[in-house]
């Protein structure tokens, strides 16, 4: 899924600009230790930072720690998630942490009792300034008089994709809370804060998409939204709870099963890509045939493709000893076809044994899939029987943050599979 500033889905070009923006950073950090005792380390434990990237602040989680082998590790925090660095080079107090997956860079020296960084992508050219300060000690403040605001909330909405509504997913405990907007081409991150001053203030940071979501109840029941970017103005919504949309007559969000599809589905889904792995593989290919095939459209430069990644590698180890096969349909920026480093980082740090196939450009999608209607969501799951036919197709990934969502398109995924493996040839 792209993300824009203010939450909306946006085009290719539109998502390639704000990852420019963000991700070419000097991203400064500038950290403040509560302890001496971790003078010897760039990072002890875990950090509240906050990111001021031109008029947005945004608060996250950053950690440091180590693993049993004893290797550094660098972690940014959404709530239960966390992206984690994939080296880490310390010399005294300068530090360096490479996320390849991400084709980004950390690199920063503690100075006193803080620790000031930059996150940069090195293949981007714009750069802009972020600080952030952090404290070793997370907020433990709890507020008695925060209202419940827990589970789906309905954004009315005009959506470029055609959409009218979106959903709003909270979960709360107290006055903390976790929330995310769920579109046709999956959510927004794991938004984390607290209530205060007559609002949740809640904000997310995973290395490319930072943003605030303001939860502000209304007097009438519903909920005014505000969701802040880096560039542009505030977007501010307003939503009902999932059951009182209907009865006002409120648009239904878009449905994932129905939003794409394909033009005969008597007709085998054909593809036909070189691998990752160097030789050429089609959908005629020998290891596919007789199969249940799971045909994934995806890109290293979606941050819900970095969401879906790990349960498709789950989904395949659990099925593939009945007959199942997974295989990625890759589309790359211009600059990482050159190489592929983050494309190969993104399969070793999720560790896909399934096929990946590079397919071309993003704005190529539909002429290298043209069997497919109205694909234009990233990333879009195509379900194919024993005789390669498109059965399902699914769109957009709703992750963790997405809660009961997210566990329903669990579900419905391995039902999926279950049904068509059930199925003779």
């Amino acid at each position: 899924m792209s993300y824009r500033p203010g939450g909306r889905p946006m085009s290719r070009p539109m998502f390639v600009l704000l990852s420019t923006l963000l991700s070419l950073a000097p991203f400064v950090l500038h950290a403040q230790g509560a302890s001496s005792q971790s003078a010897a380390l760039p990072f002890d434990g875990k950090w509240r930072a906050t990111l001021h990237y031109d008029s947005l602040t945004v608060p996250f989680t950053l950690g440091w720690s180590r693993a049993r082998s004893a290797t550094p590790v660098i972690a940014l925090y959404n709530g239960r998630d966390s992206i984690t660095s994939t080296q880490v080079n310390v010399r005294g107090d300068s530090v360096t942490a490479q996320f390849e997956h991400l084709a980004a860079v950390l690199r920063g020296v503690r100075r006193g009792a803080g620790f000031q960084g930059w996150w940069v992508t090195p293949r981007r050219r714009d750069s802009v300034r972020v600080q952030a300060v952090a404290r070793t000690a997370e907020a433990t403040e709890r507020s008695a008089d925060a209202p419940s605001l827990n589970g789906t909330w309905i954004l009315p909405v005009e959506s470029s994709k055609g959409e009218k509504a979106w959903r709003l997913v909270v979960t709360q405990q107290g006055s903390q809370a976790t929330a995310t907007v769920l579109r046709v081409d999956g959510d927004a991150g794991a938004h984390v804060g607290e209530w205060r001053d007559g609002q949740f203030t809640l904000a997310h940071f995973d290395g490319t998409r930072p943003g605030v979501i303001e939860l502000r109840p209304n007097t009438d029941g519903s909920l005014q939204v505000t969701q802040r970017g880096p560039r542009g103005a505030p977007r501010v919504y307003v939503a009902w709870r999932d059951g009182e949309a209907g009865a006002r007559g409120l648009s239904k969000p878009t449905d994932v099963a129905t939003h794409t599809s394909v033009r005969d589905s008597s007709v085998e889904f054909a593809f036909d890509f070189p691998a990752l792995t160097g030789e050429r593989l089609s959908n005629r290919d020998a290891r596919f045939a007789g199969k249940v095939v799971v045909v994934n459209v995806t890109g290293t430069w979606c941050p819900n493709c970095h969401d879906e990644a790990p349960f498709l590698t789950a989904l395949y180890n659990e099925y593939k000893n009945r007959g199942l096969e997974v295989v990625a349909l890759d589309f790359e920026e211009q600059d990482e076809l050159e190489d592929l480093a983050r494309v190969k980082a993104f399969v070793s740090r999720y560790g896909v044994s399934y096929p990946y196939l590079i397919a071309g450009l993003p704005r190529e999608v539909r002429e290298k899939i043209p069997q497919a209607v109205n694909l234009d969501t990233w990333p879009a799951t195509f379900f194919l029987d024993r005789q390669g036919r498109v059965r399902e197709v699914r769109t957009g990934f709703a992750a963790k943050a997405s809660g009961p969502h997210h566990d329903a398109m669990v579900a419905d995924y391995r039902s999926i599979v279950e049904k068509l493996l059930a199925e003779s040839r």
